[in-house]
């Protein structure tokens, strides 16, 4: 008898709910009285007021979600913020005008802010458009405090507490009709892979423009290949009256990647790959920020220079391997190590045509390699995560296009050899401190550096050459929401 008279109060109370003639306090008034009349139990009056709030919840979610358009429903916004402090101390024989003393020594305080917003508009489509710190290259988004610079030349506005203002760093749509099959086109995030985050070839900042179509097919634990292919444009040209070049079309970039990842145990993984690169008419590419460190025909001006060979023909290998948990339970807790890996890539230029009749000379600065490792956790995120990496890079002066490599190691130029040590620790959710090193040198002749004007041309050898090497150092305080 009782359980009748508690479902027909609870079936009042909600309808009565229901047809909004009560407020919540009305509600828990009746709630109250039945209480004290002995109708309800103290837990059966607590068991109808939990339902009450649970269905105005629910009510509530489905009302608002019902305004709202599907799209907005899909949507999401990331993004990170980094504050660095860098000093560059490079030795410079012969002095530069207007300094005294060997060294080149500059120390920024640099920030670095994206917001990213990501939209998944149907099942099988989504939307990414990010927005960045603008650092006055294709290869930066750090904006150094009192007045960004590019090039040695400070930018038009930007003095003292200028504000600087954003830049489209990417905005692309990505189309994926099932789980092995994946396209986009737009600015992108770049798809070429390299191993554990290597920057071999590429600086981490460049969103190259074009499209890409990825596939991949996993076979078992063991093997998943995969291949990819590129199309990017590097410079969109006006229409030229003159003959000689109106046939010409924009320089572009098709890259060819493929390989395979997967598993050799349960604890051991790896990922190769073979990727093959086309520079196609390189030479209307517009000289900017760190070129002139490839082999250049001179022009009657700096800008009418050209590339003294071709790169429609790069093949590089690399791979990663690594190991989860290479120790098990050796190690205590406290320094336990989560996470050891290899890496390793090789790339040679094939293209020994000149761009020039008159150059017969092969080109036998032609090749980059780099060797690594790293060890630590495989991702930072909270206190005791941590990694470690270093690696050694050479880059031969025509083994790559100078327009493109990370520009932290000595400016981006190739003929530059050296390493690179960086240490991530984690702070807190979200949070983590990272000190980067890099030694780095010209591996045999840079005939210039933009923006240092040196005290006579006589001293190009001596101030560029081996003997010039650099000491970069990078700690930085990052936040990621």
């Amino acid at each position: 008898m009782k359980k009748i008279v508690f479902t027909l109060a609870a079936g009042i109370i909600f309808a009565w709910q229901g047809l909004g003639l009560a407020a919540t306090t009305g509600v828990d008034s009746l709630i109250q009285k039945l209480e004290d009349k002995g109708i309800l139990t103290n837990e059966e009056a607590a068991q109808i007021k939990g339902e009450i709030v649970s269905d105005q919840k629910s009510s509530q979610e489905a009302t608002f979600k019902s305004m709202i358009p599907d799209w907005v429903n899909g949507l999401k916004i990331s993004g990170d913020f980094r504050f660095r402090d860098q000093l560059q101390v490079r030795k410079v024989p012969g002095g530069l005008s207007g300094q005294s003393g060997d060294n080149f020594d500059q120390n920024r305080a640099r920030i670095r802010a994206r917001v990213n917003f990501e939209d998944q508009i149907n099942d099988k489509v989504k939307v990414v458009i990010g927005l960045a710190t603008d650092g006055g290259t294709a290869r930066s988004n750090n904006y150094t405090l009192g007045g960004n610079k590019a090039g040695g030349t400070a930018i038009v506005g930007q003095d003292a507490f200028g504000k600087p203002a954003p830049v489209l760093n990417k905005a692309y749509a990505v189309y994926t009709p099932n789980d092995m099959i994946t396209v986009m086109g737009g600015k992108l995030d770049n798809p070429v892979w390299e191993p554990a985050g290597s920057s071999f070839l590429w600086d981490p900042d460049i969103t190259p423009e074009g499209g890409s179509i990825q596939l991949q097919k996993k076979l078992n634990d063991y093997i998943t290949p995969w291949v990819s292919g590129d199309v990017f444009v590097l410079h969109d040209l006006t229409p030229s009256n003159n003959t000689s070049t109106s046939t010409k079309t924009d320089p572009y970039m098709i890259v060819s990647q493929g390989g395979i990842k997967g598993n050799l145990t349960e604890q051991v993984y790896y990922k190769a790959g073979v990727t093959w690169y086309d520079i196609g008419n390189p030479n209307r590419i517009t000289f900017g920020e760190g070129l002139g460190t490839n082999s250049i025909i001179a022009g009657s001006s700096y800008a009418l220079s050209h590339l003294m060979y071709n790169f429609n023909d790069v093949i590089v290998e690399g791979a990663d391997i690594g190991i989860n948990d290479p120790f098990g339970e050796l190690l205590p807790s406290p320094i336990n190590i989560a996470q050891v890996g290899v890496f390793g890539d090789f790339a040679e230029n094939n293209s020994n045509n000149s761009l020039n009749a008159t150059v017969t000379a092969k080109n036998t600065q032609n090749k980059a390699w780099e060797m690594g490792g790293y060890m630590g956790n495989s991702a930072i995120n909270g206190w005791g995560t941590w990694k470690l990496q270093s690696c050694y890079k050479v880059l031969e002066r025509d083994s790559w296009l100078d327009a493109l490599p990370d520009d932290d190691f000595y400016s981006g130029y190739t003929d530059t050899k050296g390493w690179r040590t960086q240490m991530d620790i984690g702070l807190a959710k979200n949070v983590w401190f990272t000190m980067t090193y890099f030694r780095t040198s010209p591996f045999k002749y840079i005939s210039s550096i933009p923006g240092l004007t040196l005290v006579s041309s006589s001293n190009n050898s001596a101030a560029f050459s081996k003997d010039a090497p650099e000491n970069l150092f990078q700690m930085d305080l990052n936040f990621k929401f």
